[in-house]
């Protein structure tokens, strides 16, 4: 009886694990962001030391994608004689704890710092950007497919996350097929 009891107690642990709990199995997440420049503030001035970014610990890649979730906020900032947009970024991890999750690289001319978007229980993002010898440096819980928005007196980052759809066969079939008809 004991032992019937404890290899169901194993099948039970193993069940998840074989049918890809989602707490277990990593997920991907798009994470795209943009910084722009308030261009009404010409005479701001930082109160307090200067202090670098400093680059969190890292366990995975992320990696470069297509700009899709920000196109109309980034278009709105390009319009506005207010904001002046500086870059706009879009990029793919996986969906792992502060540990083990990619961080950005921001390398700019006149931006560096690190995005760090991690999923403990819930999702969070880190930003720490140095902008002209400005920094913004703050820790958000983020929700998926909300737009969130850090604020510093001289620039500002906008960030959305949201799922990471696989492409199937049917859609990379669909758009080869549309290739061939617009031709050469």
């Amino acid at each position: 009886m004991k032992r019937a009891c404890k290899i169901l107690s194993l099948i039970a642990l193993a069940v998840p694990f074989i049918l890809g709990n989602p707490m277990v199995v990593a997920k991907e997440y798009i994470v795209e962001a943009i910084i722009f420049e308030n261009a009404l503030d010409s005479n701001i001035t930082e109160p307090h030391a200067y202090q670098a970014p400093k680059k969190p610990r890292t366990g995975a890649k992320a990696w470069v994608l297509e700009k899709q979730l920000l196109l109309e906020q980034a278009d709105a900032l390009e319009a506005s004689p207010d904001y002046e947009l500086r870059y706009h970024f879009a990029w793919g991890q996986e969906s792992l704890p502060y540990r083990n999750s990619a961080t950005y690289t921001v390398v700019e001319n006149d931006a560096r710092g690190y995005i760090k978007v991690y999923a403990d229980q819930l999702l969070f993002a880190n930003i720490d950007i140095d902008y002209k010898g400005f920094r913004l440096f703050e820790k958000r819980r983020l929700k998926l497919k909300e737009k969130h928005y850090f604020d510093h007196p001289k620039f500002g980052v906008l960030i959305q996350v949201s799922r990471l759809e696989p492409v199937t066969e049917e859609l990379l079939l669909d758009q080869d097929n549309q290739d061939n008809q617009d031709g050469p």
